[in-house]
């Protein structure tokens, strides 16, 4: 049998309330597009630079990216590397960015087009 503790209970409730707050988030989403979580390391190519990054989901119109610099409404070239071993290269409009603490962003890309498939 576990016992309650006032630090148990208090950790409970610190979880619940953030849970609360995904599904809060959640609710705001307004797309309808379904995307699928999809946690990678990715390459960017911002203004011909090229930086690290991660995805975060991925719908066939667009990507959900996380980085450590703020980036403006503007084309970028995303490579992922695939579990087959070749990348795909694309063009994604960064449509919103946003701070989420500590140098990092996460920001929001429609799919552009394809631009390459290679090793």
């Amino acid at each position: 049998m576990t016992l309650l503790t006032p630090d148990s209970v208090r950790a409970g409730m610190a979880i619940h309330e953030l849970v609360v707050e995904a599904y809060d988030e959640g609710k705001r989403d307004r797309r309808a597009e379904i995307r699928y979580p999809f946690f990678r390391a990715v390459g960017l190519q911002v203004d011909g630079e090229r930086v690290s990054a991660f995805s975060r989901e991925i719908s066939p119109s667009g990507i959900g990216l996380l980085h450590n610099m703020e980036l403006s409404p503007t084309e970028v070239e995303v490579t992922v590397p695939s579990r087959r071993g070749h990348s795909v290269r694309m063009r994604v409009r960064i449509v919103w960015c946003r701070p989420c603490g500590e140098g990092w962003y996460i920001s929001g890309g429609r799919l552009i087009d394809v631009v390459g498939i290679g090793a």
